[in-house]
């Protein structure tokens, strides 16, 4: 490696350093927003009498917001310094809105029988906290898609991510409805009343799964006619859900051919059993999510 190559890598670091401080001070927000906009007392879950819960559910919507401000460096570092700083900051605010829209979507569509802010606070439930962060993560993951794809201006793709993000968490809220029918379990009952953290982690774990498996369906999207892009997305993110319920309840089978997956989370809770589960039905995504990514037309 010759010293222009070094010049160019080091020019190269340099100019992206702007926009990582603008992601980092966008990450602050996130975290501003969520103590400010739930019923939380931060200080009093994180500090005074330390939450498990909260911190499984604030430290998965921190990493979800990460994932999408991840998204947000796509097609900025051709612009001027101040022109990509600018349409960053402007890309984290929606992000960091959506976000918070992504927990009210949880509680509203896909928790939706019981109180989730009680749940953690008052009952300090780790099952909810990972429902809560799987979410977070799952949309994250689905913003960081959705603001990779074309737009003939900045303004459009701003449109058009929302467009997007909001075909993937319809899909998102469905395939969760079929991941409830399809469980002998009562998913909802097991978390409210038994505070079942195994339930609360395979299904976080599936929530974050769906989102890998959606994003697969957004990445690169836009060249062509809005309504056009969103009905290939739309066929793209419903053959994704599809794929990963149905491969998700074989890849259970496989992992544990001697041992009732099921009877081990519903009746022993069993925390080992349901980490290992929501490992390999990640893992489905990633395979499902390489096959439907869609690629980009010349």
């Amino acid at each position: 490696m010759d010293w222009n190559t070094v010049i160019q890598i080091l020019h190269h670091i340099g100019s992206g350093i702007p926009l990582f401080l603008a992601a980092v001070t966008a990450l602050a927000l996130a975290r501003l927003v969520f103590i400010r906009s739930t019923s939380f007392d931060s200080g009093k879950e994180l500090f005074d009498n330390p939450n498990p819960a909260y911190a499984v559910a604030f430290g998965g919507f921190l990493l979800g917001a990460g994932l999408a401000l991840s998204g947000t460096f796509f097609g900025g570092r051709g612009d001027a310094d101040f022109e990509a700083v600018r349409n960053l900051a402007l890309e984290a605010a929606l992000v960091v809105a959506l976000l918070r829209v992504s927990i009210l979507i949880n509680d509203r569509f896909i928790l939706r029988s019981f109180c989730i802010a009680k749940e953690i606070s008052e009952d300090r439930n780790l099952g909810v906290g990972f429902c809560v962060a799987g979410s977070s993560i799952a949309c994250g993951v689905i913003l960081n898609g959705a603001l990779s794809g074309y737009s003939k201006d900045f303004i459009h793709g701003l449109r058009d991510a929302v467009l997007f993000w909001l075909v993937a968490q319809f899909f998102l809220v469905v395939a969760c409805a079929a991941y409830r029918k399809i469980m002998r379990y009562d998913v909802h009952r097991l978390i409210e009343y038994d505070d079942n953290t195994a339930v609360g982690i395979g299904f976080g774990g599936f929530l974050v799964a769906m989102g890998i498996a959606l994003r697969s369906a957004l990445i690169h999207s836009g060249k062509g006619g809005l309504g056009a892009e969103l009905a290939i997305s739309g066929f793209l993110a419903l053959m994704a859900a599809g794929l990963l319920v149905s491969v998700n309840t074989l890849a259970l089978r496989l992992l544990f051919p001697k041992t009732d997956y099921e009877d081990e989370v519903e009746m022993n809770g069993n925390v080992a059993v349901a980490a290992i589960a929501a490992c390999v039905t990640i893992s489905a995504a990633l395979f499902l999510a390489s096959i439907v990514q869609r690629i980009p037309t010349q």
